[in-house]
């Protein structure tokens, strides 16, 4: 059975396996991990970062669990106080397709409203259609598109936005 919560300072190791996992089963040029590479991921899947992720005021993590195992994750990062954006779904491959990127986009929401935000708002690859296509489907609207540098490479961006 698979479960939806918020992250705690306990489940760091198990983020850390997660995003070893979820690096591994993707590869460098897979979709939604553009500019990352070997150093980066160690860094993200490093105890230091994660646990400073989690004790982060402006930041919070969701993680999906299947048979105690994580399999998904998501973060909301305030990003004024209407705004917050999703900055982040991490499905890992062997797991995508049965709703576990739905079900962290669901709790993620419902997070944000409770936080009172009025807005959220998600940027991903403008040539990652499979995540374009899911926010559409989950009722972003399509805002804008915008090149930023992510790890010294300038990458097209789409920037959705979901009122709440």
């Amino acid at each position: 059975m698979m479960t939806v919560k918020e992250a705690e300072q306990k489940d760091v190791e198990s983020l850390i396996e997660f995003l070893r996992k979820a690096w591994k089963e993707a590869g460098p040029g897979a979709l939604g991990w553009t500019g990352a590479t070997e150093e980066t991921m160690r860094h993200i899947a490093s105890h230091g970062f994660l646990s400073n992720l989690l004790d982060r005021d402006d930041t919070r993590v969701f993680i999906a669990l299947n048979e105690g195992q994580v399999v998904g994750f998501s973060s909301n990062t305030r990003l004024g106080d209407e705004l917050v954006e999703l900055s982040g779904i991490i499905v890992l491959e062997s797991m995508t397709g049965v709703g576990i990127g739905r079900r962290l986009l669901e709790h993620s929401i419902e997070a944000a409203k409770g936080d009172r935000y009025t807005g959220m708002m998600v940027k991903t690859e403008s040539f990652n259609e499979r995540a374009v296509n899911f926010y559409l489907r989950n009722g972003f609207r399509r805002e804008a598109t915008i090149e930023e540098e992510v790890e010294g490479s300038n990458v097209e961006l789409v920037k959705l936005v979901l009122p709440l």
